[in-house]
Protein backbone atom coordinates (compact mmCIF):
# COMPACT_ATOMS: atom_id res chain seq x y z
CA UNK A 1 0.00 0.00 0.00
CA UNK A 2 1.55 3.68 -0.92
CA UNK A 3 2.64 5.78 1.66
CA UNK A 4 2.46 9.73 1.59
CA UNK A 5 4.83 11.63 3.74
CA UNK A 6 4.63 15.87 4.73
CA UNK A 7 8.25 16.84 4.02
CA UNK A 8 7.07 20.40 5.16
CA UNK A 9 7.82 23.69 4.91
CA UNK A 10 5.28 24.13 8.12
CA UNK A 11 5.68 21.20 10.84
CA UNK A 12 1.56 21.06 10.46
CA UNK A 13 -0.97 21.40 7.35
CA UNK A 14 -4.42 21.16 7.77
CA UNK A 15 -5.47 18.70 5.20
CA UNK A 16 -8.68 18.77 2.93
CA UNK A 17 -8.57 15.15 1.82
CA UNK A 18 -10.36 13.68 4.76
CA UNK A 19 -7.30 12.39 6.77
CA UNK A 20 -6.81 15.29 9.20
CA UNK A 21 -3.92 17.40 9.54
CA UNK A 22 -0.65 16.66 7.87
CA UNK A 23 2.45 16.65 10.56
CA UNK A 24 5.86 17.17 9.04
CA UNK A 25 8.04 12.98 8.89
CA UNK A 26 4.98 11.81 9.73
CA UNK A 27 4.25 8.99 7.36
CA UNK A 28 0.21 8.29 6.91
CA UNK A 29 -0.62 4.89 4.50
CA UNK A 30 -3.06 5.25 1.89
CA UNK A 31 -4.93 3.58 -1.08
CA UNK A 32 -3.83 3.65 -4.11
CA UNK A 33 -7.10 5.12 -5.77
CA UNK A 34 -6.56 8.07 -2.55
CA UNK A 35 -3.12 8.68 -4.34
CA UNK A 36 -4.79 8.53 -7.80
CA UNK A 37 -7.02 10.97 -6.58
CA UNK A 38 -5.71 13.60 -4.73
CA UNK A 39 -2.20 13.43 -6.73
CA UNK A 40 -2.86 16.72 -8.13
CA UNK A 41 -2.80 18.80 -4.31
CA UNK A 42 0.52 17.05 -3.65
CA UNK A 43 3.27 18.58 -4.34
CA UNK A 44 6.78 16.66 -5.02
CA UNK A 45 8.39 19.59 -3.00
CA UNK A 46 6.15 19.12 -0.09
CA UNK A 47 5.31 14.98 -0.05
CA UNK A 48 7.27 12.30 -0.80
CA UNK A 49 5.09 9.47 -2.20
CA UNK A 50 6.08 5.48 -1.87
CA UNK A 51 5.04 2.10 -2.11
CA UNK A 52 2.54 2.94 -5.42
CA UNK A 53 0.98 0.11 -7.46
CA UNK A 54 2.49 -0.07 -11.07
CA UNK A 55 -0.22 0.41 -13.57
CA UNK A 56 -0.07 -2.70 -16.20
CA UNK A 57 -1.04 -2.18 -19.54
CA UNK A 58 -0.84 -4.66 -22.54
CA UNK A 59 1.27 -2.63 -25.45
CA UNK A 60 -0.11 -5.45 -27.87
CA UNK A 61 -3.60 -5.88 -26.38
CA UNK A 62 -2.88 -9.99 -26.70
CA UNK A 63 -2.29 -11.17 -22.66
CA UNK A 64 1.19 -11.72 -23.03
CA UNK A 65 3.61 -9.92 -20.81
CA UNK A 66 5.53 -7.29 -22.30
CA UNK A 67 7.22 -3.63 -20.61
CA UNK A 68 4.08 -1.96 -20.33
CA UNK A 69 2.74 -5.13 -17.39
CA UNK A 70 4.10 -4.56 -13.78
CA UNK A 71 6.22 -6.99 -12.16
CA UNK A 72 3.61 -8.22 -9.55
CA UNK A 73 1.55 -8.79 -12.99
CA UNK A 74 4.29 -10.65 -14.85
CA UNK A 75 5.24 -12.70 -11.67
CA UNK A 76 1.46 -13.66 -11.12
CA UNK A 77 1.35 -14.95 -15.51
CA UNK A 78 4.08 -17.19 -14.67
CA UNK A 79 2.98 -18.76 -11.79
CA UNK A 80 -0.36 -19.06 -13.90
CA UNK A 81 1.57 -20.49 -16.82
CA UNK A 82 4.05 -22.27 -14.85
CA UNK A 83 6.92 -21.09 -15.59
CA UNK A 84 9.75 -21.67 -13.52
CA UNK A 85 11.40 -18.47 -11.76
CA UNK A 86 13.90 -19.69 -10.09
CA UNK A 87 15.05 -18.85 -7.20
CA UNK A 88 16.00 -15.79 -5.35
CA UNK A 89 14.75 -12.10 -6.86
CA UNK A 90 13.49 -11.80 -10.31
CA UNK A 91 13.80 -8.11 -11.67
CA UNK A 92 11.35 -7.64 -14.44
CA UNK A 93 13.61 -7.74 -17.19
CA UNK A 94 14.88 -11.09 -16.00
CA UNK A 95 10.85 -12.19 -15.56
CA UNK A 96 10.11 -10.79 -19.21
CA UNK A 97 13.35 -12.64 -20.79
CA UNK A 98 11.84 -15.89 -18.65
CA UNK A 99 8.89 -15.39 -20.81
CA UNK A 100 9.98 -14.69 -24.29
CA UNK A 101 12.01 -18.12 -23.21
CA UNK A 102 9.05 -20.09 -22.55
CA UNK A 103 6.97 -18.50 -25.10
CA UNK A 104 9.53 -19.75 -27.68
CA UNK A 105 9.81 -22.92 -27.05
CA UNK A 106 5.88 -23.55 -27.25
Amino acid sequence: MPTVTFLGPFFERPMRHGIGVWTRGKVNQVTQEWVNEWRHTLPASHFLIEGEEEVTTDADNDGLPDTGWSRKDILDWMNNNEVSTGSGYLTKTAALKLVEEHLSNL
